[in-house]
């Protein structure tokens, strides 16, 4: 209790906001937690994408109980989708993370190896159906994102799809086709996220008839750390 009167005495307004910024980030965001075991995780433990966390709290706005997913890359993010989505597949290229990933798989999930090559992105084309949700966050970012035309759920009776690129900030190209070829609307989300030491970007893309439910019909929901009051 000194110790808390000394401090709050002595240490400066801003500086006290400043560590209560870097407690926000390193406990309420659990990032140090993930530094620490290198494993992408919430505060209470769930495995969460390597994702940016402004990504991740827009993606946990919505419904995706009905939702079919693919996805180039597998990891937590393969936890977290199969735990939120209707089906999800998953594609990976790296043999013994494969394994890894394989041994915690759920009834809605399905994961293929494939090798390093044109193999890898062309697996989409073989399930011969349409995706809600397509991720490229795995190996050969450009080649997957011109494939996935056909495979992308744009129904005009349905909610529209997306479409999630991490490190979209490195794959500038890759964010200009699925623009300007897809027509899709960028929503990029800078930020912090889980284990690294800087900041990236990972960006959203939505088609202009997006209308995917959010949880409980309430958008936008509360940040981690936010002063949860109403102004209405």
């Amino acid at each position: 209790m000194v110790v808390k009167k000394i401090i709050g005495k002595f240490i400066p307004r801003q500086i006290k906001k400043q560590l209560n910024n870097f407690k926000i980030l390193a406990c309420d965001y659990a990032q140090y937690s993930t530094m620490k075991k290198w494993d992408c995780v919430d505060v209470c433990g769930n495995k969460i994408p390597w994702y940016t966390y402004p990504a991740i709290e827009f993606l946990n706005t919505f419904d995706f109980s009905e939702k079919s997913v693919f996805e180039f890359g597998s990891g937590n993010s393969s936890i977290y989708w199969a735990n939120k989505a209707k089906e999800l597949v998953s594609i990976e290229h790296d043999q013994k993370w494969f394994e890894k990933v394989k041994s915690a798989l759920k009834k809605n999930q399905i994961l293929l190896y494939k090798k390093d090559n044109e193999e890898y992105e062309n697996a989409i084309l073989a399930f011969e159906k349409k995706f809600d949700i397509i991720i490229i966050d795995g190996i050969r970012r450009p080649e997957c994102s011109k494939v996935i035309a056909k495979c992308l759920n744009n129904q005009q009776n349905r909610c529209g799809y997306m479409v999630i690129l991490d490190n979209s900030d490195w794959y500038q190209e890759t964010s200009k086709y699925l623009r300007e070829k897809l027509d899709l609307i960028e929503i990029d989300f800078h930020g912090f996220g889980p284990i690294n030491n800087y900041t990236w970007t990972t960006s959203v893309f939505i088609t202009r008839n997006f209308n995917f439910k959010p949880i409980n019909d309430i958008q936008p929901i509360f940040s981690v750390s936010a002063i949860k009051e109403s102004g209405e």
